[in-house]
């Protein structure tokens, strides 16, 4: 069926502005990341203060071992603890925070959390944390998180400013490693770092660079004690689902402000399935809905794959060509400005079969979970079943 005239000559208007506007933006995230990334790091710090790092360890099992071993001796300061959170000596990553206590006494240290109940998972395990760490800082650390000593150093540089509360680092997920039954790396776990660097962290460096950092991502947080302490603890963001963006509202409520450190977060992707990938793809979409609607709303719309797909398949219908035919050269200028942020900030691309996937990626799966994400209010976080309102908060079901 033929659209009328003039509504399709206004859709076709209004998604030409919006191919071309998200063509600049692309350019400009690239631009800002350039800026951002080659900012000298700050000059480390004279003296550092004591620091317990938590960790939640949930379902991780001993492949998590070479990374928290790392995590147990790099630490910057003398007074230095790990805290390794686990939910009870049932849990499947017991053993390994067992290893790491136990090769570290003097370091490393198991909290149990006990059952999250109805509160929401992350946030149980980061209130168990806090509350069993001495540190004057601590930082709230993803297990496959890996740790270096430039980290630290720009972390506690930034943090000799009194003004700010906390700091954070850009996460960024490495190339997955091949799987032994694939020749490519095609796993869930490419999904997940395609969309960590390409689309959750890379416009971070506009907020960094204008001094209007809102928030912190997870990965690598470091906040001090006492603005935890000012604001009453944690207790009353037990039923946040986005940890990151409850801590950010923390300290900035309390007069602080955040900082975005100019050393990336590498974190190294656990194995997953296409299915477990997409499913925490759709819890992340739900929660940014509920947290901060207008930006949600504006985010397919940032990216000339989603808008270009639109364009063609609506002048595919009608019968013209002219849709498609430059939606592909849009294609192509995403494909170029995603290797040349991966080789800004990895120092190297990822392998082709890493773009063709974040084109699939783009142009259908996150399409789709977006759509999806607009209507569904609940979502499942290690095995739990947890409904949305607006805000942010949850509410477990049972």
């Amino acid at each position: 069926m033929m659209l009328p005239k003039p509504l399709r000559y206004t859709i076709e208007t209004l998604l030409v502005n919006l191919l071309v506007l998200s063509s600049l933006y692309q350019l400009l995230v690239y631009l800002a990341n350039r800026r951002f990334w080659r900012q000298p790091p700050p000059p480390p710090a004279e003296a550092a203060p004591s620091i317990s790092v938590v960790v939640p360890l949930h379902e991780k099992t001993l492949d998590t071992l070479a990374l928290l071993h790392v995590m147990a001796i790099s630490g910057p300061s003398d007074d230095y603890e790990l805290l390794l959170v686990v939910e009870d000596e049932a849990a499947p990553a017991y053993p390994a925070a067992a290893a790491i206590a136990g090769h570290y006494p003097a370091t490393a240290r198991i909290v149990t959390s006990g059952p999250a109940g109805a509160h929401a998972s992350p946030m149980h395990d980061f209130d168990a944390g806090y509350q069993a760490a001495r540190g004057d800082l601590i930082a709230f650390v993803d297990p496959n998180l890996h740790m270096k000593a430039e980290l630290w150093n720009a972390a506690l540089a930034v943090l000799e400013d009194p003004s700010i509360g906390a700091a954070f680092a850009p996460p960024l997920y490495l190339e997955p490693e091949r799987r032994s039954s694939s020749p490519v790396p095609t796993g869930g776990e490419m999904i997940t770092a395609l969309h960590v660097n390409h689309a959750r962290t890379a416009g971070l460096p506009f907020a960094a660079l204008s001094g209007r950092v809102r928030s912190m991502t997870a990965g690598f947080m470091l906040v001090r004690r006492s603005v935890i302490e000012q604001a009453g603890g944690l207790l009353y963001l037990l039923d946040r689902a986005a940890e990151d963006v409850a801590l950010g509202s923390l300290v900035r409520e309390n007069g602080y402000q955040i900082a975005t450190i100019p050393v990336p977060a590498p974190i190294v992707p656990p194995p997953q399935s296409f299915n477990e990938a997409t499913a925490t793809l759709l819890r992340r979409l739900i929660v940014s809905r509920a947290a901060a609607l207008p930006e949600f709303i504006a985010w397919p719309f940032t990216n000339p794959l989603t808008v270009g797909f639109m364009l063609g398949l609506i002048t595919e219908r009608e019968g013209r060509w002219w849709g498609r035919r430059t939606w592909w050269g849009f294609v192509a200028l995403r494909m170029i400005v995603a290797h040349q942020l991966d080789r800004l900030r990895f120092g190297r691309a990822f392998t082709w079969t890493a773009y063709a996937q974040l084109f699939m990626l783009d142009t259908f799966i996150s399409p789709a979970l977006w759509a999806r994400a607009l209507i569904e209010r609940t979502f499942v976080c290690r095995g739990r079943t947890y409904e949305i309102a607006q805000g942010g908060k949850t509410r477990r079901i049972e």
